[in-house]
């Protein structure tokens, strides 16, 4: 019996040149995805912060915030440039939808990136503030309604909320924490002072977000009235990922002792007014652009310790001389941290509960 060889199918030429054309062309259409890269770390102990009203330190070192070059939203993304960038190990490809919202333009994520950025550096010198013992008084405004939840029309834009159930809250931070508590349907009270005169209660159905948990509808941003000038600024980067590295700043520049000690530190990490350091994005990045940048000392959220898949990073078991990444979840701890002594052991995500 004759055994029979498979017979390879034979497309007609013009079918191959067909096909051909059509994987080379889709690799120039656009595609939904963005691009990340490390960005270069700026250093923010020269003239980024200014202090005045009371007496502020020299400084040495270098204290920098590291950050994340993404493609806006309006960049015309190839199939060649997702494939470029999952091949350079120095970059990320992502779903455009998990960075920038549905119809965001590049000139509402520039806009947004900015608000973000102004918020954290309020949330910096607060925090700084507080734990040096200086006294700030705040109110908490609204900033924003979105007009697709139950608060629209219910609340406004420069609302001052007094408070939410009859309970008063000292932070924006606090009242999430309580609404972490609710349910997407749940009514909640809210009180406000409008116009500087006229107080108001409104009942507000509670909305949700895509993860299923309950929010307002509104965007809060608590004002401070603090006892001298702060101001920071920071050229060509926005988001609030700077926090943190704001806040050991300035309390860097507001006392004698010298935290920083002729090192070169970075890091990342949001933080509340009450010196919580919370979660960022493109954490791997990041640590890629300071480590470029000869940093020997990053600090990152203790919550970005799942991000970490490096066994040496996740351990700091690298030789002495690479750089340690150092899990923090206060400002508190990250002063710790940088009061350690040269030859100490740094905590590290592998160690971190």
């Amino acid at each position: 019996m004759k055994s029979l060889l498979p017979i390879k199918p034979k497309l007609p030429t013009n079918t191959k040149i067909a096909v051909t054309a059509l994987v080379l062309a889709s690799l120039f259409l656009p595609s939904p995805f963005v691009i990340l890269s490390p960005g270069n770390p700026q250093n923010i102990l020269g003239s980024a912060i200014t202090i005045t009203g009371t007496k502020s330190y020299p400084t040495t070192g270098k204290l920098s915030v590291t950050s994340v070059m993404v493609t806006d939203p309006d960049s015309y993304i190839t199939g060649f440039d997702v494939l470029y960038g999952w091949f350079d190990k120095n970059r990320a490809v992502l779903p455009r939808v998990e960075v920038y919202p549905e119809g965001e333009s590049a000139a509402d994520s520039m806009k947004n990136g900015a608000e973000e950025m102004s918020g954290s550096q309020t949330n910096a010198t607060a925090a700084a503030l507080t734990y040096l013992g200086y006294k700030s008084t705040s109110k908490l405004v609204i900033t924003e309604v979105n007009d697709q939840t139950n608060a629209n029309k219910l609340l406004y834009k420069s609302d001052i909320v007094l408070s939410v159930d009859d309970k008063k809250f000292e932070s924006a931070s606090e009242i999430m924490r309580y609404l972490d508590q609710k349910q997407p349907g749940d009514l909640v009270s809210i009180k406000v002072l409008r116009s500087e005169s006229e107080i108001i209660t409104k009942q507000i159905k509670l909305s949700a977000r895509d993860d299923g948990s309950a929010f307002i509808g509104v965007n809060i941003q608590q004002n401070f009235n603090f006892p001298f000038q702060v101001k920071i600024q920071l050229a060509e980067t926005g988001g609030p990922s700077g926090g943190l590295v704001f806040a050991l700043g300035v309390v860097e520049k507001l006392t004698p002792a010298d935290l920083i000690r002729g090192r070169n530190i970075a890091g990342t990490g949001t933080i509340t007014a009450d010196g919580q350091v919370g979660p960022i994005g493109g954490i791997a990045e990041k640590i890629i652009g300071a480590k470029k940048d000869g940093v020997k000392i990053f600090l990152a959220p203790i919550e970005n310790c799942t991000d970490i898949k490096n066994k040496d990073q996740l351990t700091n078991s690298g030789s002495k001389n690479d750089m340690k990444i150092v899990p923090v979840a206060t400002l508190t701890e990250a002063i710790s941290v940088l009061n350690l002594p040269a030859d100490a052991t740094y905590p590290s995500c592998a160690t971190a509960s």
